[in-house]
């Protein structure tokens, strides 16, 4: 009913904006799908906001043992369970030898940025720094070079969840502090060798969900009868933290001056709002943005825990409550080793108090429970009967200014900001994604410019995930985030842009986020899905606004 209401809401209100006296600017070309042009300042985007799209080494590259790679924790796990090619990265896109291709598919969108992580055993094979791969060390030059020469900027991600094999055989990974000197060697080499090309440095992608979902045993190199500890998870929050932090001191004082790059830190947010104005859910929603986001900010700008969080967890679990203390020494490390948080953000929760609902389920990512920061921060999420289980392709456009809004009011305004993911992920997709992805897209760009333009929030860039289909880490290749498509099931990987890269060359092209109007034709299975409903209602009403004011 909703679908079909919100349909019939589009289409009158393209008519209206067709109509004489409502003067629009549409595209005519017939293999360019209708958008309208944006001309209110609100939704321009600044000369030195920079957007791009995203890949990641695992995720992409494939040549799992090509020219000298080492073995990570994702090729140890998965072939020693023997799971099939079409289950792990081994071959993925292939991008390590077709990247040439991928830059320039991004560069035909006159994206600013193009973000890529570096793979650990491709440049360390055994995570040794005395053992050098030279073909991988080039390899990455090759990639920073095509970017450069197609006039983007790399945004380089030092590292994105696949660690040596060989680091954790030896001391255990980031459960040892000795993971922190393993990465400052890696990210101080390659600060040395690629820092003169590179401005944007990312240092670790979203610690607090991937030491989450590890010791959960749900990803490599965590499995599920190991028997981790609600400690493990803390442990290596901690063990990241303060490995960025490490790193960063280190670049102050051996290459900023020189290079005069800025490093960043990379968190997973899903942000949350209040159910209702009653204050205990005001501060359940405050608190779970504490465990979320604030958890990883919170040391990198006053030196120490929240202390919500630690009070929180202290009544959980008493005196063991697994949150390990910063030293002295540390804590002045860490206060102040940041120049802007790399947000991943996909959806927002609405939150009450767990007292409300003690059996309902906890915050964070979506349906699936998991022991941790996010079931700590007790909370309750609210999921509305009829809810997309698809976590992925929920529509909360409202996230990126919230999020941002946030982090401003509780870690100051000079802190940068960068969305370094958002994307939509659907299964079983086409080329034809103009009424989810590009709609998807349009809303919360638009959203997040009115928190530069309006807000004045510090949001530097953002680059949506991802540019290519890829192998995704809870779903192989089923689950598409891309603007291209790869070919994974003809074995030819093969590249097609989809119809929403249109949404992305145009705005480029006015620096001004337009608003895309979804389709009056229903999907081939007669419905739309209720969160493309949702972001389809917000095109509709977006426009009434337009037209009206």
């Amino acid at each position: 009913m909703v679908c079909s209401t919100t349909l019939a809401l589009v289409a009158t209100l393209a008519l209206l904006a067709a109509s004489p006296g409502r003067a629009r600017k549409f595209d005519v070309d017939d293999n360019v799908p209708e958008m309208v042009t944006e001309t209110d300042p609100k939704f321009k985007i600044p000369k030195s906001f920079l957007l791009g799209a995203g890949t990641a080494s695992y995720q992409t590259e494939g040549a799992w043992d090509k020219d000298g790679k080492g073995v990570n924790v994702f090729d140890h796990l998965y072939h020693k369970n023997n799971y099939p090619t079409n289950m792990t990265g081994d071959i993925a896109c292939n991008s390590y030898e077709r990247y040439e291709e991928d830059i320039k598919l991004a560069a035909q969108m006159n994206l600013d940025v193009f973000r890529f992580s570096i793979s650990w055993t491709r440049i360390f094979p055994n995570g040794d720094v005395a053992e050098k791969n030279i073909k991988g060390v080039q390899h990455y030059h090759n990639v920073i070079k095509a970017i450069k020469a197609n006039n983007m900027k790399p945004l380089v991600t030092i590292y994105h969840l696949d660690h040596p094999q060989a680091l954790e055989t030896k001391f255990g990974g980031w459960l040892s502090e000795q993971m922190i000197e393993a990465y400052v060697n890696f990210a101080d080499f390659l600060f040395s060798e690629y820092g003169s090309e590179v401005e944007h440095w990312l240092t670790l992608n979203e610690a607090n969900m991937h030491c989450t979902i590890v010791y959960n045993g749900l990803l490599p190199p965590g499995t599920r009868d190991a028997n981790h500890t609600v400690a493990d998870i803390y442990k290596c929050i901690q063990h990241e933290i303060l490995a960025h932090a490490t790193a960063y001191r280190l670049y102050e004082q051996k290459y900023k001056k020189e290079q005069g790059g800025v490093l960043g830190f990379g968190a997973v947010s899903f942000f949350s709002r209040p159910n209702s104005s009653e204050w205990d859910d005001i501060l359940a929603a405050d608190r779970i943005n504490m465990f979320d986001v604030g958890l990883l900010l919170h040391p990198l700008i006053y030196g120490d825990y929240p202390a919500v969080v630690k009070e929180t967890l202290k009544n959980a679990y008493g005196d063991e409550h697994f949150l390990p203390e910063f030293d002295e020494k540390q804590k002045k490390t860490l206060m102040g080793a940041i120049d802007f948080v790399a947000v991943n953000a996909y959806h927002g929760s609405i939150v009450a108090d767990r007292r409300k609902d003690p059996n309902g389920h906890g915050g964070g990512p979506g349906m699936i429970p998991m022991k941790g920061l996010w079931a700590d921060a007790n909370v309750t999420t609210v999921v509305e009967a009829g809810a997309n289980k698809n976590i992925f392709s929920q529509v909360t456009a409202w996230l990126l200014r919230d999020v941002s809004l946030w982090i401003r009011a509780k870690f100051g305004p000079e802190l940068g900001i960068f969305i370094s993911e958002n994307g939509m992920g659907l299964y079983n997709s086409s080329t034809d994604d103009w009424d989810t992805r590009a709609v998807y897209h349009s809303a919360y760009l638009r959203e997040l410019m009115r928190t530069v333009n309006e807000d004045g929030v510090n949001v530097l860039g953002y680059t949506m995930w991802s540019l290519l289909d890829d192998f995704e880490f809870s779903a192989g290749y089923k689950r598409e985030f891309g603007l291209v498509q790869v070919d994974f099931e003809g074995g030819t990987l093969a590249r097609t842009l989809k119809k929403s890269h249109h949404f992305f060359k145009r705005m480029m092209a006015d620096r001004s986020v337009p608003l895309v109007l979804a389709s009056t034709t229903v999907s081939a299975a007669g419905t739309l899905a209720p969160s493309v409903c949702v972001v389809v209602l917000y095109s509709a009403l977006s426009l009434l606004h337009a037209l009206l004011f």
